[in-house]
């Protein structure tokens, strides 16, 4: 997943409530991609802009998945570090 990339709620693994009932229905974009160092583990994070014009902020990235990739080859821009 990299910044840019078209992406679709999926949900928390394992759940037994249906995505549809637990964040957006529309797709969205990833707007950055926030990494935090907590002592040897880094945890990562994804804020994604819907279509229906909302933000989420602080997404696990097991809850979305990409639809299409964005073409941007600059990997290095694509963290913001926290």
């Amino acid at each position: 997943m990299k910044v840019g990339d078209l992406v679709k709620w999926i949900g928390f693994p394992g759940a037994t409530t249906s995505p549809e009932k637990t964040g957006p229905t529309a797709l969205g974009i990833i707007i950055a991609i926030n990494k935090t160092k907590i002592l040897m583990h880094t945890a990562e994070k994804i804020d994604v802009a819907w279509g229906d014009g909302t933000i989420g902020r602080n997404l696990y990235p097991g809850t979305i998945t990409v639809i299409n990739k964005s073409e941007d080859s600059n990997e290095d821009d694509r963290f913001t570090w926290g």
